[in-house]
């Protein structure tokens, strides 16, 4: 495996990063700068970047949008710089590299890196049920008389046999997609055909071209093509409405234990800025959410960002933390995934919360 060495801000290439973060998971790789100017306006002092990675550009990290456009980053002196893999694997690979320092990420894909005697330890939860939900095309529900108002076992029976789109192979749409075929009793190798799009633009096009049946991706991609009429909303997760995924480790903030043991205060701001992004999402009126997250998602229509903003009212996470049936459920889906590594530390241990 190749590794990128850290460098300060200013003498790191772009391109040279990027190789390296490719080279650690073999997928195309798209980057883009959210930057506050942190301390270097109020002091003339350059504030030294700080490298996040996540897996797409989706509502799932709207947090780190909002961190940025409220100034909330800026105003603890941060400079942060996002990187987008295109896809769950690489984001995490790139911080336990050490070519990042944080990831928002779900529980489901940070745990499978402990089968490799390397982990994260979370710092923050942002959000406590799954942001993965299911769209189906209006073709493929109109040829099998679905509808939104069928019940919920006739909608995830329906996945059977159908043409299933996600971001990639092991990522958390990869194991949403699977976790509901294993639990109507198909198997997701042969039951079904499940195959990996990219980013979740890509996602939607193979949907509305007619490429697949089904998506699986973080809102608001399927809600997009909801409102188009180009698709219907066959299992919303985000809702609770699959009783076997009622709360989940969605997004958190993570980091190594050496980043936490050597640079706890950039770690205390970082987690600041971002649970005062959740309060943000949580206590604002739906469309002042939606507003703060158009400048992010330009394409996405008003009224998708705002409906949208009622669903992550609803997921943003307790008190920043999860609760232990969150990490039971993530837990279960790893498992009915064989990901499960054998040794996961105790709960408390995958958990810091001295900074919230």
């Amino acid at each position: 495996m190749s590794h990128l060495k850290f460098r300060r801000p200013g003498s790191i290439d772009r391109r040279d990063m990027l190789k390296g973060l490719a080279a650690l998971g073999g997928v195309s790789l798209t980057a883009s700068l959210l930057a506050g100017c942190g301390r270097s306006a109020a002091e003339g002092i350059p504030a030294e970047t700080i490298r996040l990675t996540q897996a797409v550009d989706s509502l799932a990290y709207a947090q780190n949008y909002i961190a940025r456009s409220e100034g909330y980053y800026q105003q603890r002196g941060l400079s942060v710089e996002t990187i987008v893999t295109d896809g769950g694997g690489p984001d995490v690979q790139a911080v336990l590299a050490g070519s990042a320092r944080f990831t928002i990420n779900d529980g489901a894909q940070v745990l499978t890196s402990f089968k490799q005697n390397r982990r994260l330890v979370a710092v923050a939860a942002l959000f406590d049920k799954c942001l993965v939900n299911a769209t189906m095309s209006t073709k493929t529900a109109r040829r099998l008389g679905i509808t939104e108002k069928s019940t919920f076992e006739e909608r995830i029976t329906a996945l059977k046999g159908l043409r299933i789109g996600v971001t990639a192979p092991g990522a958390l749409t990869w194991q949403v997609a699977r976790y509901n075929l294993k639990n109507i009793g198909v198997s997701p190798d042969t039951g079904a055909k499940i195959i990996g799009l990219g980013a979740g633009a890509s996602v939607l096009a193979a949907l509305e071209n007619d490429q697949v049946d089904v998506i699986y991706i973080s809102i608001p991609f399927g809600e997009t093509a909801v409102a188009r009429g180009s698709g219907i909303t066959l299992i919303d997760h985000s809702a609770g409405e699959d009783p076997e995924l009622q709360s989940f480790m969605m997004e958190g903030l993570w980091v190594t234990p050496t980043t936490l043991d050597e640079d706890g205060e950039t770690v205390r701001s970082m987690v600041a800025a971002l649970t005062r992004a959740s309060d943000f999402i949580k206590n604002s009126r739906p469309q002042d959410v939606a507003a703060a997250l158009h400048t992010h998602f330009p394409k996405f229509p008003p009224e998708v960002l705002t409906s949208a903003a009622v669903k992550l009212q609803s997921a943003v996470s307790e008190g920043n933390r999860w609760d232990p049936s969150a990490v039971e459920t993530t837990k279960k889906v790893l498992s009915a995934n064989d990901l499960l590594p054998a040794s996961v530390p105790a709960t408390d241990q995958l958990f810091e919360d001295r900074y919230l």
